[in-house]
C-alpha cells in the first residue's frame, strides 16, 4: 500500500507589495479613440497629395512608386520625344510624409498603390 502524502502546509498569498498595489499608469491602446487631429511627427494629415519631388520615390508603407510630372519634349537630332506625363496624385488615406516631396492637392488621384488588384475594366 503506497504511504499518503505528508499533508501540505497552509498556503498564504504573497504580501503585495506598494508597487504592485499601486495601479499601472494608464497608456493608450489601439482601441483608445484617437482624434483626427492627432499627426504623427514627420507626416502630413491624412488627404490628397500631389508628388512635387524631381525624382521618382518608392514609399514601402503604402508601397508606392511615386512620379514627378514629365514634360512634353519635341523629338531632336539626338534624343527622342518624350511624352508628358502628370505627377503622382495619391490619396494618402492616414498619413502622408512629410518629407518636403509632397503638396496638398485638390486634383482627382491618378494613382493606387503598387500592390492594389488591376482595375477590372475590360470585363
Amino acid at each position: 500500500m503506497p504511504a499518503k502524502p505528508a499533508q501540505e502546509p497552509e498556503r498564504t498569498p504573497a504580501a503585495r507589495t506598494e508597487e504592485a498595489a499601486s495601479p499601472a499608469p494608464e497608456t493608450k491602446t489601439s482601441t483608445d479613440e484617437a482624434t483626427a487631429d492627432e499627426v504623427p511627427e514627420g507626416r502630413l494629415p491624412a488627404g490628397v497629395y500631389e508628388f512635387a519631388g524631381s525624382v521618382p520615390t518608392q514609399y514601402l508603407e503604402i508601397p508606392l512608386t511615386a512620379r514627378p510630372e514629365v514634360l512634353a519634349q519635341d523629338a531632336t537630332d539626338d534624343t527622342p520625344a518624350v511624352a508628358a506625363a502628370p505627377a503622382t496624385v495619391f490619396d494618402w488615406p492616414f498619413s502622408a510624409p512629410d518629407d518636403g516631396r509632397w503638396k496638398p492637392s485638390k486634383k482627382k488621384p491618378n494613382q493606387q498603390p503598387d500592390n492594389a488588384p488591376a482595375d477590372p475594366e475590360g470585363e
